[in-house]
């Protein structure tokens, strides 16, 4: 930790933390002075006993929603899983390996027919969970 406290103040700009799967591991990196959490297993659950993301994001949230910026990254592909990790408790939802494979596929138009996509899919998701705006999305549309 006293490496990441280095590396935490050493910047000017904030930082974030990739690959955070427990609670004592987000509050370490707290202390060390970041601005901000991944939850991530990095693209992958090796072992068949391997938590994801979605089982350890909870837990985390309840800890530390408002006090720092809170990433989920795990094989996000559609709308409905923004909505998914948002309703968990994530303030940001990342898309990588989707978005790389559209870029590659189809360039710019490709890209934007992806994240077009997954919009409608948020959005349609949203509404038949009668949620009217992404601030107000919270777990009680998983477990109604």
């Amino acid at each position: 930790m006293a490496q990441l406290r280095e590396l935490a103040r050493a910047f000017k700009i904030p930082v974030v933390v990739k690959g955070i799967m427990t609670l004592d591991d987000a509050l370490r990196c707290i202390d060390a002075g970041a601005a901000g959490i991944a939850v991530s297993n990095h693209g992958g659950r090796r072992q068949d006993h391997t938590a994801g993301i979605a089982e350890v994001l909870p837990a985390i949230a309840s800890k530390l929603k408002g006090k720092v910026a809170i990433l989920a990254d795990g094989c996000v592909q559609s709308g409905t899983d923004v909505l998914k990790y948002l309703a968990l408790g994530a303030d940001v939802v990342m898309v990588g390996r989707h978005i790389l494979r559209a870029a590659y596929g189809g360039g710019p138009e490709g890209v934007a027919l992806f994240m077009n996509r997954m919009r409608a899919d948020l959005q349609s998701a949203m509404v038949l969970t009668g949620v009217g705006s992404v601030s107000k999305i919270d777990s009680r549309i998983l477990f109604a």
